[in-house]
């Protein structure tokens, strides 16, 4: 959210100089062109960085449903190990049962 209003910030601070500009000095025509094209500019660069943002906070969610699926087959695992050692406690307590016959 905070890259949303600083982009915002930043446009408005492009227009009010480019408003700033165009009051105070007496442009020419070209001067004008000049600027529009700059603030249009400016206008389609806070469109991408919005897009970025966006697209980042995308890969930020599927990162923390990564690591939520990583953390659940950690757990998967380590119970496994529990069973499996469970599993060859019981087969030695056998393996010594039938040795003391």
């Amino acid at each position: 959210m905070d890259i949303r209003k600083n982009v915002i910030m930043v446009m408005g601070l492009v227009l009010s100089l480019a408003l700033a500009f165009s009051l105070i000095s007496c442009a020419t025509t070209d001067q004008m062109k000049m600027l529009e094209e700059q603030v249009q500019q400016a206008g389609q660069d806070a469109k991408d960085a919005k897009a970025m943002a966006q697209d980042c906070s995308q890969q930020a969610k599927q990162a923390d449903a990564a690591a939520v699926r990583a953390e659940n087959a950690a757990d998967a695992a380590a119970a496994s190990a529990q069973k499996a050692e469970d599993m060859a406690n019981k087969a030695e307590a056998i393996f010594n049962q039938q040795m003391k016959k």
